[in-house]
Parts: structure tokens; C-alpha cells; sequence
């Protein structure tokens, strides 16, 4: 039986919380841009 590779995912993880209940997580600065685009008063979290 061949083993499972393990996948390992190191692009960074971007939070942003949009209002005080939503929160998106982002992998790529271009996500994260847009994101901000449509919410400008959304936050960065870490």
C-alpha cells in the first residue's frame, strides 16, 4: 500500500476581518488587495 504524501501549503495567510462578525482568511496579496478593494474599512489581522 503506498503511503499518503503530506502536503504542506507555505504561501502566507492573510486575515482580514471585514466587520465585527466576518472574518476572511486570503492566500495571495492579489485576494488580499481585492478584498480591500470592496471593504475599505476592513482590518489586517494576525
Amino acid at each position: 500500500m503506498k503511503a499518503k504524501k503530506i502536503i504542506i501549503d507555505n504561501r502566507p495567510k492573510f486575515k482580514l476581518q471585514i466587520d465585527e462578525k466576518t472574518t476572511v482568511t486570503v492566500r495571495s496579496a492579489f485576494a488580499l488587495k481585492s478584498w480591500q478593494e470592496r471593504y475599505p474599512d476592513a482590518k489586517i489581522i494576525d
